[in-house]
């Protein structure tokens, strides 16, 4: 073989097995798995949080509605590190999803794979770069967990404020109740009333943004129907309509379908 035809060898590109992919596959989904988990450790830190601030918060009459206001900022803080975390794992479960949908769906469909996925793929896999925002991370957390463990807590100190010891006399009375320590009440009251347009806007933004490439879609359906399969359904996936046959007269042999290559 002359030096020529060794450079152009040297050159080709080499095969890529179905073996390689599986186990490219394996590492990625058992490091997207890894994430998932920190996640569901985040959103129950949060929910131990709430269940503790309420116990002690309605314990007695004489309870300061503080235990609520720490409540909050544990849980903010809570929802800021799982957006953190949620941007890394949004990383690494969108490679498994461009494997999916580049390798392994074509495969099933007997179809040729899809080099535009792969090629993103590869571009991800050399130069690896967040792509969720922070703020898109913070409100896909909020329309998943934190949102209602947000609301039972803004809705429970407004009515530690408001019934103990008794019901205020006017709405002055009620935010000279809010204060904490030197911080007046209208201070904290501004504060909650911050994050609460904030946390609110995130929340309803969510609906109409874009999903994060790994998040579950709905198939497309009619409103009605996604109306109200939203309440009870969330998601219903539609069955698969099979193709009428037609009918003749002539006797029909049954097709063979053709073994997976090995």
């Amino acid at each position: 073989m002359s030096v020529k035809e060794r450079r152009q060898n040297d050159l080709e590109q080499p095969l890529v097995s179905q073996q390689a992919m599986a186990q490219l596959f394996r590492g990625e989904l058992s490091r997207s798995d890894t994430w998932r988990t920190r996640l569901d450790t985040t959103t129950n830190w949060a929910l131990t949080t709430t269940a503790a601030v309420i116990s002690f918060g309605f314990a007695t009459p004489e309870s300061s509605h503080v235990t609520f206001l720490v409540g909050i900022w544990m849980v903010v803080s809570f929802l800021l590190i799982e957006a953190r975390r949620y941007r890394y794992y949004d990383l690494w479960n969108r490679r498994v999803r461009l494997l999916e949908d580049g390798w392994w769906a074509p495969m099933l469909r007997r179809e040729p794979v899809d080099p535009d996925a792969l090629r993103e793929l590869a571009v991800e896999m050399s130069r690896p770069q967040i792509q969720l925002s922070l703020g898109s991370a913070i409100a896909t957390r909020l329309n998943r967990a934190y949102g209602p463990i947000l609301i039972v807590l803004m809705v429970t100190w407004f009515f530690k404020v408001y019934s103990h010891p008794r019901p205020p006399r006017d709405f002055n009375d009620f935010v000279e109740r809010a204060h904490v320590a030197w911080i007046p009440g209208p201070v904290v009251m501004g504060s909650l009333l911050i994050i609460t347009l904030a946390a609110g806007y995130l929340f309803i933004a969510s609906f109409f943004i874009r999903a994060p490439l790994g998040e579950l879609r709905t198939r497309p359906r009619g409103r009605r129907a996604a109306m109200w399969e939203t309440f009870y359904r969330p998601y219903a996936i539609q069955r698969r309509k099979r193709p009428r046959r037609a009918t003749s007269n002539r006797p029909t042999q049954p097709r063979s379908t053709p073994p997976f290559d090995h």
